[in-house]
């Protein structure tokens, strides 16, 4: 999925009149509330001009700014359209404003909303004049235009153009890319007479949002057809169609390249031939790039992909299509294989020499960069022996590892899965030796939900606290964290991330007097035992449209984490810290206190954010309507992770019609060893007969005076009196009566549960859990037997 270089810091409009200030102070609520963002209308412009924007959702009363994640967006005025439900924008696009995909969120003054994208192209934006579904009465473009325009139900747009016998006409659609809906479009070219000239659904280059390009047969007004390719449609159903002379071509070769150099590419499949051209690579270039094929000072509108990297690049030759014929790397790893299967069955062969125990990490960069290739790769010993093999460990594309037992030459192996080839099919292998890194991110909180507490809003004189998950690649320390360049009057609090643990919570606190504005941030992590970064970055995938069984056709990629302060909340929340230990197999309820602001008595609902391993919790708990505290039950396994952890809950409650979110701070759990362990001996009896069941106990720290003991797990109509035990007992003894008309039957889940009194606290425990108590149908002969059957639980015979 794209991802746009959005390294340099965005710029923020600041500017926004007196007027509408005051205007949208009087408007908002009393407390923060998230908006939310469901639409930006239109969904591009041109670059070097001013454009309207409307922003349609919720709660967007109190915009305060659009945050746009990358420079060359200026805000001029923001003013409020419908009540609630939208916003109005006036934005200056910079002529040198990166054409593409743009990622913004609008910040109110009580909250951040979802992140939504906008498209920069390069061509003058027309709309859509409707009727345009007939061909007698369809919209004249001029060459080189984009129109913004809307399918509906069983509609399609035609469009006409004029060209030129042998010269070029090209048209292209955005649609799914555009984020909005399952649109899937269609797209034609009927030649003047009206007859089918070609038609295209997708495409490897634009996924489901297909392209066309051919050179004109003839002199005439040809026509441009867009629908949906099921013949759906609706107002979500949005698309940009670029039509004009502009070359577009499917592939490019090379797909990369190193930072700061200059890379001659030669871009393929357009229908005049292939054209070649220099990029000049940026040095603060890395990852992914795009790559626009001009032509007389015309581009393309989308671009091309290539992968930047700071390796060498090897191309094929013309007879590497055995391993006997293989290209060699001249210099040991690190390296970067070019190719093309250019033709159906074709494999293209290349070696390299391997150092004893030094691990090697192969990538193919294809699918990854819109070629139709769909890779498979094998990596080979000196006398072809296969190794390793991959297909699909990277979407569509191949990755393997490999650590080579000795020094020698090894060969890689790259094909097509289905054997297909072309001369667009292009590829790129990378052999690098993996280095320690981390990613970040925030994990869903939602099955499928991207979105949901992906930005951090912290309500002024209070906290936000978030899980962040970190992925270690050949590392598995210890980790600490660092935010530089958060919004003034927040701060942040971690704790350090222990080795074989993925996630934790982070909290943020905003002070009473902090400044209502948010930031991009780029959250660090750094290897405890060193303190120095490792290779970290931020990556949020934003998963856009989704069809059927949950699959999904467009997403895009964040690399910085979005934190504001907002207004206040109507209450706070502290999560009291227990003086006791939670023991293994023990349980303890924590108290959570909420502090509210006069006037507000509604219920607030409490989550626990986060349960160490071998913890679990209540899912929820509710601080009832006028009360200011609730209790939160948690308890741990018999192999809970033993130390300190540090808890953490979220609150929310309605207000405005949203939600109003807050989270207390740390509160530290100590987990320590079990007083006693023990085990029950399995009890067998029949109705109305009372049986004696024993759990043997042994103590592995004492504890003063006495404990009680119940007896968990009895089915009903059986019952056992509460014990005592000090800490030189080595067993207890319980008798369990039973109901004449007690259902026979085993209960398996018998347990001791242990209350040992700590000062004013109690601590509890449980022990011997999975006892098990059989009632058995009596035998039809059986004397009235003993009142109480053996201490070995077994009845006694008449």
């Amino acid at each position: 999925m794209p991802t746009l270089d959005v390294r340099c810091r965005r710029q923020h409009n600041r500017a926004t009149t007196s007027a509408i200030l005051a205007f949208l102070l009087a408007l908002s609520p009393a407390f923060g509330i998230s908006p939310s963002l469901a639409s930006v209308s239109p969904p591009g412009a041109q670059a070097g001009t001013d454009v309207e924007l409307t922003l349609a959702g919720a709660r967007l009363d109190d915009a305060k700014e659009i945050i746009f994640y990358s420079p060359g967006i200026k805000v001029i005025s923001l003013e409020p359209a419908k009540k609630g439900t939208s916003i109005k924008a006036m934005v200056r696009v910079s002529p040198d404003c990166a054409r593409g995909e743009h990622q913004l969120r609008v910040r109110t003054l009580t909250g951040i909303s979802e992140l939504r994208t906008f498209a920069i192209g390069a061509f003058p934006v027309l709309k859509e004049l409707e009727p345009n579904n007939e061909i007698s009465k369809c919209q004249v473009l001029p060459v080189n235009t984009t129109v913004h325009g809307t399918i509906t139900s069983e509609d399609q747009d035609i469009y006409k153009v004029q060209a030129v016998k042998g010269e070029r006409l090209s048209a292209e659609v955005e649609a799914m890319r555009l984020g909005r809906v399952m649109f899937d479009p269609s797209l034609a070219i009927l030649d003047p007479e009206g007859k089918p000239l070609v038609e295209v659904d997708d495409s490897s280059l634009g996924q489901q949002d297909p392209f066309v390009s051919v050179l004109a047969p003839k002199d005439g007004f040809y026509h441009v057809v867009v629908r949906d390719s099921t013949w759906g449609g609706g107002d979500g159903f949005v698309y940009r169609l670029h039509v004009g002379s502009f070359p577009r071509p499917s592939a490019v070769f090379p797909l990369g390249g190193s930072p700061g150099q200059t890379v001659k590419l030669k871009f393929l499949g357009d229908p005049a031939g292939p054209i070649s051209q220099s990029l000049e690579i940026p040095k603060s270039a890395e990852g992914e790039w795009p790559a626009y094929c001009s032509v007389n000072g015309v581009s393309a509108p989308t671009p091309n992909r290539i992968r930047i990297s700071s390796l060498p690049n090897i191309f094929e030759s013309t007879s590497n299509n055995q391993r006997q014929s293989a290209v060699m790397s001249p210099e040991d790893p690190p390296a970067a294989f070019n190719g093309i299967i250019s033709k159906p069955g074709e494999s293209d062969w290349f070696g390299f020499t391997a150092t004893k125990k030094v691990a090697l990490e192969i990538s193919v960069f294809a699918r990854r960069l819109r070629s139709p290739l769909d890779p498979v790769l094998e990596l080979a010993d000196a006398k072809g022996k296969v190794l390793e093999s991959n297909d699909d460990s990277a979407g569509m594309d191949s990755v393997l590892r490999h650590t080579p037992d000795d020094t020698g030459i090894l060969y890689l192996r790259v094909r097509d899965q289905m054997g297909r080839g072309g001369p667009d099919f292009a590829y790129r292998i990378e052999v690098v030796s993996p280095k320690p890194s981390v990613t970040l991110s925030i994990p869903e909180v939602a099955r499928n939900d991207t979105q949901t507490r992906q930005a951090i809003a912290v309500p002024r004189g209070n906290r936000m606290a978030t899980m962040v998950s970190a992925r270690r690649s050949q590392f598995n320390g210890e980790l600490s964290f660092q935010i530089p360049g958060l919004p003034q009057g927040i701060t942040f609090l971690s704790e350090v991330m222990p080795a074989g643990v993925d996630a934790m919570p982070w909290v943020f606190e905003a002070a009473a007097d902090a400044g209502l504005s948010a930031e991009l941030v780029e959250p660090q992590a750094r290897s405890k035992s060193s303190g120095n970064p490792l290779a970290s970055r931020w990556r949020h995938r934003v998963e856009m449209v989704r069809g059927n069984n949950d699959q999904v056709y467009y997403a895009t990629h964040s690399d910085r984490l979005c934190v504001a302060a907002v207004q206040e909340i109507p209450y706070s929340l502290e999560l009291e810290a227990p003086s006791i230990p939670l023991v293994r197999s023990g349980s303890m309820n924590l108290k959570v206190r909420a502090n509210r602001k006069p006037g507000f008595d509604d219920p607030i609902s409490v989550k626990m954010l986060w349960n160490p391993a071998g913890i679990t919790s209540e899912t929820e708990v509710t601080i009832p309507k006028g009360k200011s505290s609730a209790l939160y039950g948690i308890s741990s396994k018999s192999d809970a992770a033993l130390g300190s952890w540090k808890l953490v809950v979220l609150g929310s409650a309605n207000q405005e019609g949203g939600s109003a979110q807050g989270s207390s701070g740390f509160a530290s759990v100590r987990v320590a060893e079990p007083f006693v362990t023990g085990k029950i001996t399995t009890a067998i009896t029949h109705p109305g007969q009372a049986v004696a069941l024993k759990c043997s106990l042994d103590h592995k720290q004492s504890f003063e005076g006495t404990a009680k003991v119940r007896l968990t797990g009895l089915p009903e109509k059986a019952s056992a009196r509460e014990m005592e035990i000090t800490s030189s007992d080595k067993e207890i003894l319980f008798e369990i009566t039973l109901d004449p008309k007690i259902s026979t039957g085993s209960h398996k889940n018998l347990a001791c549960v242990l209350e040992i009194r700590k000062g004013d606290d109690t601590i509890l425990q449980t022990v011997g859990s999975g006892g098990i108590l059989r009632i058995v149908p009596p035998k039809k002969d059986s004397g009235a037997g003993k009142k109480v059957a053996a201490a070995s639980g077994v009845p006694p015979k008449p």
